[in-house]
């Protein structure tokens, strides 16, 4: 049985792959200190104070057998607040909660088409909200992973030519994702996904057309005055296992192992 892929969501930035020098580096374990909650928390508040305060200082936490670097956030609402932890990977975020979202409509989708043919006026209007949500908010998910993904590869001092002009960073993350696609990530990898990987590239290329219709949402009057059906029949139509198995092919083709299976 076709099922949606499931991921780890690690951390963002494992620190043993960070190019930089590292002048020196402090190692603190406070299970093992013995000292009480309060004053492993007055502990913590002193490291992240110092921290804070002296540029160049990165502070990683341990998950599994790696360390990654922790975010720290300090809000308007309560400034002596701080709230610290590795941070997260948005991209993996994205692409686990677009699935989540996919297996319900695909759910209902199989549902609907299991069924004896019925005119439950009621019964499908409710189901046909509730599959156009899923379905939307998986799509729109999905075009947000392919398109954080490859933002994430643009390094600060990126230049590269894109129809014949030189563009820098910031002007590259102004092009549109099909740009990106057939232009930025060929020089920036030397991989052309859409030679190596036809079927994947079209797929993904569907869901940025998707996209695009969802959220622009233009009106297409037929004869029978309906303003939608056409995007509702090509919802309906969406191989959803297929687009979500082609966005974690097309990263994972660019860097191996970025999507991580859970077992």
């Amino acid at each position: 049985m076709r099922q949606f892929k499931k991921i780890e969501l690690l951390p963002l930035t494992d620190f043993a792959n960070l190019d930089i020098h590292v002048v020196d580096e402090k190692h603190f374990d406070l299970t093992k200190l013995g000292i009480s909650q309060e004053a492993t928390k007055e502990l913590l508040s002193k490291i992240y104070s110092i921290a804070s305060k002296s540029p160049g200082v990165i502070i990683a936490s341990k998950v599994g057998d790696r360390n990654f670097v922790n975010t720290q956030v300090k809000t308007s609402r309560d400034k002596k607040k701080l709230f610290t932890f590795p941070e997260p990977n948005p991209i993996c975020i994205y692409y686990k909660s677009a699935n989540e979202h996919l297996e319900k409509s695909y759910s209902i989708k199989n549902k609907l088409y299991a069924e004896e043919q019925h005119f439950n006026i009621d019964y499908h209007y409710e189901s046909f909200i509730e599959y156009f949500q899923e379905t939307s908010e998986g799509i729109i998910l999905l075009s947000t992973t392919i398109e954080g993904f490859i933002n994430q590869l643009l390094e600060d001092n990126l230049e590269l030519t894109i129809d014949g002009s030189l563009k820098t960073k910031s002007e590259i993350e102004w092009c549109d994702i099909n740009t990106k696609l057939r232009q930025v990530i060929p020089q920036l990898t030397g991989i052309d996904f859409q030679q190596t990987n036809g079927k994947d590239y079209d797929n993904i290329c569907l869901i940025i057309e998707l996209r695009n219709d969802l959220i622009h949402l233009k009106r297409s009057i037929k004869a029978n005055v309906t303003n939608y059906q056409l995007l509702f029949k090509q919802l309906t139509e969406l191989d959803h296992i297929a687009c979500s198995d082609s966005i974690f092919t097309f990263i994972n083709t660019i860097i191996p192992n970025y999507l991580i299976e859970r077992e």
